[in-house]
């Protein structure tokens, strides 16, 4: 984690309003910890995660992973500190029999060379020497085992790096524009201030215990990214009566396996509020939010309760101030951006340039990951930008260079030249490691694009989105596809065979629509039905339309038809 900081001049954030609800439990005569029932917590009758969370923080586990776990090993971790690890971004790997993931936190997807160095060392060390990049801009790394965290803790600590609050019930990683401070296009470089509040949620035990994950994002403008995904998403807007620069703040989105895009408060809010606001926000939802049901624990089930205007509200009464009223919204349109732009594209200081490359799936080596530091240092600035649809990009790179950086590149197998649909498939991690999947992803993923490339081409935008996931959850974001494909397995002739559900339509943006599931298909025709239903889009399509257009402007029945 980066920890450069602003100073606004602003004071600090209002100190969030104590939980004795959630206060730790007591000790009984005897010593031990009191159950839920014997002190009367509400939550007694609660999910198991609540148990857990309230017992013991789970930011207190990391001591036990050093002193206790990492000594006697993973069969003596309990079952309940399994859970808790989460809060440090430790998952048990897929079939559970020793085998860790761990993800790193890289807020706004911007990290320094030393950090991806020392990334790519513990993948070589430790990861079989490939990682993941999410759609949440961080790093997993596979193959791990509990004797080697405390070296990965120590190793991180050396380059300002951390895991904490990389998973659980907490503020996840903030992400934001992987073009901050370069885009030509943005009001503000969001930065530092995604730094900021990644520094006030990970430093306070506060937000240690949230009803369920809270995902927030800060652009530069308005296209900077999605949004319209997040339980806080803000963005930067220039005020037409004043020239004022600050942040619209959209609240209640996400995706998972019911979606919901978020909604607008209608205010306007000055940079060095904003974190007030988020304070604000994460307060409500942590003290209001569903918390008897995890499938209903999610803030945008409060949002969609309540509404944008009773959230407003509740802000305002917190802050003990009114908010400013937002402008109306511009009614031009705007790109559907999904936070990448690939290729070498001029950025706003004079003379330079940004080089994206995709990274097919996400799946990157430890030799690719020095090699791309090793292109930041000699050509650019000495950093590296993650992105949320899993690919990286190198900013800063001064004209004269590009041809040579783009060449280094490739011979790394790193071509920043691909085909629409390499450029726009995003992978989460399927059946090889998660315990929630159902079927091979990342494999899956890059075979079905292959197949596309030898039957079709596409030329009507930069990428077509081909998003697959391994089981309904949404980690690889099927929702805002133009192809969305979700796990599921069929039985043929007594044997389970790998099927995707076929989801079309997704996008962010102006028109902003989540996918529509149309059919069930086997995984080898899956290739075969992309083609088809791009068919009948050419054929049908009407003017400019996009094919999320084209898809929404049609039925379930109507799609049907269509496919074979």
């Amino acid at each position: 984690m980066t920890t450069e900081t602003i100073e606004t001049g602003a004071p600090a954030p209002a100190k969030p309003a104590p939980r004795s609800r959630f206060a730790k439990l007591k000790l009984t005569d005897d010593g031990r910890p009191a159950t839920l029932a014997e002190v009367g917590d509400e939550r007694v009758n609660f999910s198991p995660n609540e148990r857990i969370k309230v017992e013991r923080s789970p930011f207190t586990v990391w001591d036990d992973i050093v002193n206790i776990y990492s000594k006697q090993g993973f069969d003596s971790i309990p079952a309940d500190d399994f859970e808790r690890m989460k809060w440090y971004g430790i998952y048990q790997q897929r079939p559970k029999n020793g085998h860790l993931m761990m993800r790193f936190k890289v807020p706004g997807g911007a990290l320094n060379t030393a950090q991806v160095r020392l990334i790519a060392g513990i993948v070589k060390d430790y990861g079989h020497g490939f990682c993941d990049i999410t759609t949440r801009q961080d790093i997993q790394v596979h193959w791990l085992t509990i004797e080697q965290m405390p070296d990965i803790k120590d190793r991180l600590a050396t380059v300002g790096m951390t895991t904490r609050g990389a998973c659980g019930d907490v503020a996840r990683n903030v992400v934001s524009s992987p073009i901050a401070g370069i885009d030509p296009e943005e009001l503000m470089n969001p930065l530092p201030l995604v730094n900021k509040v990644t520094e006030h949620f990970v430093s306070t035990d506060e937000f240690a215990d949230m009803p369920r994950k809270h995902k927030m994002a800060i652009y530069g403008n308005r296209s900077g990214g999605q949004v319209e995904i997040h339980e806080i998403g803000c963005y930067a807007v220039k005020r037409k009566d004043d020239g004022s620069i600050g942040f619209r703040v959209l609240v209640g989105g996400g995706l998972s396996t019911e979606p919901f895009f978020a909604q607008d408060l209608n205010a306007f809010v000055p940079e060095e509020e904003l974190l007030d606001v988020l304070v604000a926000i994460s307060t409500i939802y942590r003290d209001h939010g569903y918390r008897k049901s995890r499938k209903h624990a999610r803030f945008k089930y409060l949002v969609a309760d309540w509404g944008a205007a009773k959230v407003r509200a509740m802000v305002e009464e917190f802050l003990g101030r009114k908010l400013r009223d937002a402008e109306p919204l511009e009614d031009d349109p705007f790109e559907p951006c999904y936070g990448d732009k690939l290729g070498i594209h001029p950025q706003k200081q004079e003379g330079y340039s940004f080089i994206g490359v995709p990274v097919p799936t996400g799946r990157i080596t430890c030799e690719q990951m020095v090699e791309a530091a090793n292109l930041a240092d000699e050509f650019g600035s000495g950093e590296v930008r993650f992105t949320v649809m899993q690919n990286f990009l190198l900013p800063n790179i001064p004209n004269e260079h590009t041809e040579t950086v783009k060449a280094r590149l490739e011979a790394i197998g790193l071509p920043i030249r691909r085909t629409a649909f390499q450029r726009g498939v995003i992978a989460c991690t399927g059946i090889q490691f998660c315990n929630l999947a159902v079927t091979e992803t990342k494999e899956r993923a890059k075979w079905i694009v292959d197949e596309l490339d030898k039957i079709l081409t596409w030329e009507e935008s930069e990428f077509f989105r081909i998003n697959v996931n391994g089981c309904p959850n949404s980690c690889g974001q099927h929702w805002l596809a133009d192809v969305g494909l979700q796990g599921c397995t069929k039985k043929i002739d007594g044997e389970l065979v790998e099927h995707f559900d076929f989801f079309v339509g997704g996008g962010v943006g102006t028109g902003a629509s989540m996918t529509r599931r149309v059919k069930r298909v086997q995984a080898v025709d899956v290739p075969a039905t992309v083609k088809t239903i791009i068919g009948a889009f050419r054929e049908q399509r009407q003017g400019n339309e996009t094919f999320g257009e084209f898809c929404n402007r049609h039925s379930v029945e109507e799609l049907q038809a269509m496919l074979p």
